[in-house]
């Protein structure tokens, strides 16, 4: 005993080792395997290989143990029997903890993701009925407008000469708003273009009563105008005024005389038109006016015809204004190819001019006296 503690006291004087590796350093010294003592033995890399090799192998060997596990019924069938390793063990219990782990960090979670979706969908929801209550409102605003657009073409058109009385067709256009309007992109904030879309409407609503009133004054002055003599008695406006309304010399007799109408120079054949709607009142055949046609007019008014080529209505029939009434003819005294367009209000004849000028500017090329 004392050999050895002078042993260990040599080692620990001689190379300031601890107890340990002094132990270490004497167990090395009497087996012979390394005469340089400790210092020797850590600073050999085959010392090192050989211990990391036996560790190795002891890991091997531990982790290729079998284990066996029997599983006996209590009846005559067979057994079953499962056989492993310690490394399938070791490593089935990671995998294992690993899915155990993944179930649980799922299940903690799982209920924050449905509440997500949940309020995601109710989010959804009512950016839905916010962009069904604007899309309503735009289908309001479009039918209005279509109104507005339809009113106004009536009432544009009771403004033109000789337009028909009859409403304007509908030419108005729609379309499917839904390529512009996106759910997802929805806001509240975005929500107040409905309160600006309700004011469009409303407005559109409020001009579309004095546009009918507008349009009803023009139809009332459509009708009047469709009522008294102020068409162009031959048809496209076409002719050439010789001879107008007033002092003029015959023809015939050289003299000065009062021209109580129009004289519209044309080819023969041309049509002739009802300068205002009535009815025919007369047709005859006179030495001096040839074939002539009198229509009857409301407010008292009438209209003559005459020097026609032919008359293309009968009496008693109801025309239109521009309504095709004969043909310009050189039937009568005439010296050329002519229609003769008398106005008579009640028993006095009137200048055509006066009424002709309301929807028509004739040209005025006439014969100086």
């Amino acid at each position: 005993m004392i050999a050895g503690a002078e042993d260990y006291i040599e080692v620990l004087c001689a190379n300031r080792y601890t107890i340990k590796e002094a132990r270490v350093a004497r167990w090395v010294r009497s087996s012979g395997s390394n005469p340089r003592g400790l210092r020797g033995l850590r600073f050999s890399p085959s010392a090192i290989r050989d211990s990391l090799v036996g560790i190795l192998r002891g890991v091997t060997r531990g982790g290729s143990q079998r284990f066996t596990l029997l599983i006996i019924p209590h009846s005559e069938k067979r057994l079953v029997k499962f056989q492993a390793n310690v490394f399938a063990i070791i490593f089935f219990a990671v995998l294992f903890s690993f899915i155990l782990a993944g179930f649980v960090y799922v299940a903690m979670h799982a209920p924050d993701a449905s509440e997500r979706v949940v309020e995601r969908q109710q989010g959804l929801q009512s950016s839905q009925a916010s962009l069904d209550a604007i899309m309503e409102e735009l289908q309001e605003v479009m039918r209005i407008s279509r109104m507005f657009e339809g009113t106004m073409r009536e009432t544009i058109d009771g403004l033109r000469p000789g337009a028909a009385s009859g409403a304007a067709a509908d030419r108005s256009g729609g379309g499917d708003l839904t390529p512009f309007l996106d759910a997802r992109r929805l806001n509240s904030g975005e929500l107040r273009e409905i309160e600006d879309i309700r004011h469009l409407a409303s407005t559109l609503r409020s001009a579309v009563e004095p546009l009918e009133e507008v349009q009803r004054i023009f139809r009332v002055q459509q009708s009047l105008l469709t009522d008294i003599p102020n068409y162009w008695p031959v048809i496209g406006g076409r002719g050439r005024v010789t001879h107008e309304f007033g002092p003029n010399i015959h023809p015939f007799t050289g003299q000065l005389y009062l021209h109580k109408g129009f004289d519209i120079a044309d080819a023969i054949g041309v049509p002739v038109v009802a300068s205002a709607r009535g009815r025919v009142d007369e047709i005859s055949v006179d030495p001096g006016y040839g074939i002539q046609v009198w229509l009857r007019h409301r407010y008292g008014f009438r209209t003559m015809y005459a020097h026609l080529h032919s008359a293309s209505v009968r009496e008693g029939q109801d025309v239109e204004q521009g309504q095709q009434i004969g043909l310009l003819g050189n039937s009568g005294a005439s010296t050329g190819p002519h229609l003769h367009f008398e106005v008579w209000l009640g028993n006095e004849v009137v200048d055509p001019a006066a009424f002709l000028k309301i929807s028509n500017e004739f040209p005025r090329r006439v014969r100086s006296f």
